[in-house]
């Protein structure tokens, strides 16, 4: 094909345009990117041999409350002499202390003298004075103070186990300590 025969019949400002057909390969990519989304709409939107998203959807809720059903079985009796009880188990204690170092060491520090959080291993408190009193403290956080609640995100056994560790550590008076603050109480015995 010559030139002649490939230019087209129009102009536009003295310019001729050819009649330039894409490559084969050109078109060979067009026609798969076409087919790709044919088949990735009919496999994820449509089900393809599987679930649905919206049945997947529904099967992860129902197992979601499944385990949200079971969790009450699973909760322990929190009260003071639960807490007390748990303090003086070990396994228990390296068991909360796992959880402190994992959540809470950020906020007030590693052996609990305070860091953006209250210092631990005093012997004053800033809500309440009992082992309960730091068990709700940690359940249900100060958002006023920027510390979360720990309730819905911790299992029930690993909330009271942290609680427990943290009640061991009041009284150690850990050198470099935050200044004290709330009112001063008693070391748990």
């Amino acid at each position: 094909m010559s030139d002649d025969d490939r230019l087209m019949h129009h102009e536009y400002d003295g310019i001729h345009e050819y009649d330039n057909p894409l490559p084969f390969w050109w078109k060979g990519i067009f026609l798969v990117t076409i087919a790709y989304a044919a088949a990735y709409f009919v496999w994820y939107h449509l089900g393809g041999p599987g679930l649905t998203e919206e049945e997947r959807y529904a099967a992860d809720l129902r197992e979601l409350e499944a385990v949200r059903a079971a969790a009450p079985a699973q909760a322990i009796v929190v009260d003071e002499d639960t807490l007390a009880s748990m303090a003086k188990d070990p396994g228990v204690v390296e068991r909360g202390h796992g959880v402190y170092a994992k959540n809470c060491a950020s906020c007030h520090s590693d052996k609990g003298q305070g860091l953006v959080g209250p210092n631990l291993t005093d012997t004053f408190q800033i809500h309440g004075t009992s082992r309960l009193d730091v068990y709700t403290t940690i359940q249900n956080g100060v958002p006023e103070k920027g510390m979360l609640s720990w309730g819905p995100v911790l299992p029930p056994d690993e909330l009271a186990a942290v609680a427990a560790f943290v009640t061991t550590l009041r009284g150690t008076d850990v050198p470099g300590g935050k200044a004290a603050e709330g009112r001063n109480v008693d070391r748990f015995q």
